[in-house]
């Protein structure tokens, strides 16, 4: 039997077998807003670590745990080279691989909402991995999940929170687990996959208030700092951290990584739109040049030149700063697509964004909450649709990518 009949094989057994826990996910989509800034609404709004090949972890949920009599099962490749562009864009959430220049989507999850009580709901979600072998994205069990850079790990959390973190590295390697010293909510990996970033919480930051009347009451967030783990040694240092209480969205605050990985970051309220940044001791740090500027999840382009802006043009699409002199570069709407948010950069000059059929400045067809992943030139010159449209991002049953350097 090759690997990749004994990947598909597990898969279907497991597929029959496992079940994703009602209280497993988390409550983060934000309402984006069409003028200003526009917030971020995935939890994996900043930093996303995907998997650089086929990767695929069938151990089975049951009652909420992992059992861990059972090894495992990771199938991983080497990371790819190329910066071919590949998508599906008559998919939502996508079939095959989506990819574009140095990024691309390894993982994505799907998004429900339960009722826990009469005034109480809690988000949940079902994560999927690109199997390279079935060439196709598969579902797994892990209440949340990161992968390292390069794609060789895999950082799992049982359920929301987590007393633990667990770390998968290697073709059918074993889940190593690591005890925290408080719950964990989510975990992300550091540039160098060589530290794990854990965001604590005292409860559930995915539960949430059951709207009345069209009014959602934002439930206080159970924040209590973070924990930096070194995988080396194995040893954990936990921070605490005061929540922002004027953050409007309440709840999920997680934290994530700078880019070089010497500082950790989350979003500021005062001023809106900004993010505040720490040293690995939870020391407040000044951030690194327009990264503290922008509350979209593209950020800083990888020559450190470029940073989503407001645009002076009414008539642009998207508008692009230029960090060392300030020049604000405007973007026209391109081929009747209306650029809603730029969520992560392919190459120093192509962003993908999440895009609407344009009927005018401002304006889509249908529902701004209608939208697909668009590759974008910064200079206006092409967009390449990379999946198909989702029909409504607000509602449950709608899919969130993660992105990666790949």
């Amino acid at each position: 039997m090759t690997i990749d009949e004994l990947v598909r094989r597990t898969l279907r057994d497991w597929s029959d077998e496992a079940r994703v826990p009602s209280d497993l996910a988390s409550r983060v989509l934000r309402r984006r807003r069409r003028s200003g800034v526009k917030a971020f609404a995935v939890v994996a709004g900043a930093t996303a670590a995907v998997v650089a090949g086929a990767l695929t972890v069938p151990a089975l949920v049951q009652k909420g745990q992992v059992d861990d009599s059972r090894s495992a099962v990771v199938v991983l490749t080497e990371p790819s080279p190329s910066a071919e562009t590949v998508g599906d864009p008559e998919s939502a959430p996508p079939r095959t691989l989506v990819a574009a220049g140095g990024t691309a989507v390894y993982s994505y999850y799907v998004w429900d909402q339960v009722k826990i009580s009469d005034d109480r709901q809690v988000l949940t979600r079902a994560w999927s991995l690109y199997d390279k072998g079935g060439q196709t994205y598969e579902q797994t069990p892990w209440a949340w999940l990161d992968v390292a850079p390069g794609g060789e790990s895999v950082a799992v959390l049982e359920q929301v929170p987590a007393r633990r973190v667990g770390v998968v590295t290697g073709r059918g390697g074993e889940v190593r687990w690591i005890d925290l010293e408080r719950p964990a909510g989510a975990v992300r990996w550091s540039p160098d996959a060589k530290k794990l970033l854990v965001t604590n919480y005292g409860g559930n930051p995915d539960e949430s208030y059951v709207p009345v009347n069209n009014s959602q009451k934002m439930m206080p967030t159970s924040r209590t700092g973070y924990t930096v783990v070194d995988l080396d040694s194995g040893q954990s240092a936990f921070h605490a951290l005061e929540p922002d209480e004027n953050n409007r969205f309440g709840g999920r605050q997680d934290f994530s990584w700078s880019t070089d990985g010497t500082l950790v970051w989350e979003h500021n309220s005062t001023p809106p739109g900004t993010k505040k940044f720490y040293d690995l001791d939870g020391n407040p740090r000044p951030g690194p040049p327009g990264a503290a500027e922008t509350y979209e999840a593209a950020g800083v382009s990888p020559d450190g030149r470029w940073i989503p802006a407001q645009t002076p043009d009414k008539n642009a699409a998207m508008a692009l700063k230029d960090v060392r002199t300030g020049e604000v570069l405007s973007v026209k709407p391109i081929d009747g697509q209306w650029i809603e948010q730029l969520v992560a950069w392919a190459d120093d000059g192509h962003v993908i964004t999440w895009a609407c059929e344009s009927k005018g400045f401002n304006s889509c067809v249908g529902s701004e909450f209608r939208n697909r992943l668009l590759l974008v030139d910064v200079n206006g010159g092409e967009a390449v649709p990379l999946t198909g449209y989702r029909e409504n991002n607000q509602k449950p049953g709608s899919w969130e990518p993660v992105f990666t350097r790949r």
